[in-house]
């Protein structure tokens, strides 16, 4: 197996969601001097008190970098139809981790101050873009490998 761009494009947006995972998203500093941290699995106060669980963000991480481990196994293969469908599956829960992450977002944003979004909270549109340039890599390897089994003549 020889080592491609969409294979590089996968690893690299793997590492990207995981440390969205690990690290927090946005702080709200609300009226009445309290601040309060988004994560992708609950949102914590400064006394260290758990008051929501936003666990949609986490699962739906989980699932998108399940999905292009799935895609980056499936490349041993070289199984292109799949590999589509598994980065187009990726993308599309990408897309509705920030759909999820805005409406969290907004239902927090009840009485807000101020409002300070970490470097995190952009490491899923990374993903998002990385997936896109993998599932366009992946369409130009399957053009070329079909571009070159045409080109193929048998001898007399």
């Amino acid at each position: 197996m020889k080592l491609r761009l969409q294979h590089i494009c996968l690893v690299l947006a793997m590492a990207a969601i995981i440390v969205c995972l690990c690290y927090p998203l946005v702080q709200f500093i609300y009226t009445d001097n309290t601040a309060v941290t988004l994560t992708n699995f609950n949102t914590v106060d400064l006394n260290g008190n758990h008051h929501s669980s936003p666990w949609a963000l986490g699962g739906l991480l989980i699932a998108s970098g399940l999905c292009q481990l799935f895609v980056l196994l499936i490349a041993v293969f070289q199984n292109f139809a799949l590999q589509k469908r598994g980065l187009i599956v990726t993308m599309l829960l990408l897309t509705g981790y920030y759909l999820v992450y805005l409406i969290f977002v907004f239902i927090l944003r009840a009485d807000v101050q101020a409002t300070f979004p970490r470097w995190t909270s952009i490491l899923p549109l990374v993903s998002l873009i990385l997936t896109f340039m993998a599932f366009n890599a992946v369409r130009r390897t399957e053009a070329q490998i079909i571009a070159s089994a045409n080109n193929f003549r048998l001898r007399d």
